[in-house]
């Protein structure tokens, strides 16, 4: 389970395929995923009842959606929520890597930015100790890599995935991790870690993302988009 910056986790089945060279998303997998995120369950239902306004069937590829966007734009910009559904939407694809860079851009162009409350939370020291000490062991070192590194979500899950392979190099108490980690213009080179948590990270084979999304948001704790935020304010 990957929890993204739209609040949505995504399950690790639930990917969308590639057919014919063309990307497609799947808004039954996004539905799906939404029903896990952190909206409230108010304001969840409004999104999932003008998703039936717009999209009529599961699959769609990345021409037909483009297609319903321009179609609809003018509807779709009178409306706070539709335009909140698209977002989500977008964000889930720019999450799953699905669209490019370009096409991204070209859509989120056409949609009206409506008022609304920009999140510049920041979690004090404090907040981030408590959530640490509340923490499984196993939890509280995949937690403690992006607090001290302050690398994204995805990038975390993929670090994980690799740490045995990935090439380090360790220096005055910290380890270089060359990471060379692309995803179109947000791509991730190198991770450092102090060499502590480096050592205990290499040396265990049962850590997930996904659990500790799950325990997070069990206890409800200072969710993981928000490390970054503190490791590098």
């Amino acid at each position: 389970m990957v929890r993204t910056r739209s609040g949505v986790q995504i399950p690790s089945g639930a990917s969308d395929s590639v057919s014919g060279g063309q990307c497609v998303v799947s808004i039954q997998a996004w539905k799906d995923a939404l029903l896990t995120s952190d909206l409230s369950d108010g304001y969840r239902k409004k999104i999932l009842a003008k998703s039936t306004l717009f999209f009529n069937k599961s699959i769609y590829f990345y021409s037909e959606f483009q297609d319903i966007i321009n179609t609809n734009i003018d509807k779709i910009n009178k409306d706070e929520i539709s335009v909140k559904m698209i977002r989500l939407i977008l964000n889930y694809c720019e999450e799953k890597e699905l669209f490019t860079d370009l096409q991204l851009t070209s859509l989120r162009k056409k949609l009206k930015n409506h008022k609304s409350g920009v999140d510049y939370y920041v979690p004090t020291d404090q907040e981030i100790l408590q959530t640490i000490n509340q923490l499984s062991p196993n939890n509280k070192l995949v937690y403690l890599v992006y607090v001290v590194s302050g690398i994204r979500k995805v990038e975390g899950s993929y670090l994980l995935a690799n740490c045995h392979k990935l090439v380090a190099q360790e220096k005055d108490g910290f380890v270089k991790v060359t990471m060379n980690y692309l995803r179109h213009n947000k791509n991730s080179y190198f991770c450092y870690l102090p060499s502590w948590v480096y050592s205990q990270l290499s040396n265990n084979h049962k850590l997930s993302v996904g659990s500790l999304e799950c325990e997070l948001k069990t206890k409800h704790l200072i969710p993981i988009k928000y490390c970054r935020k503190w490791c590098i304010t």
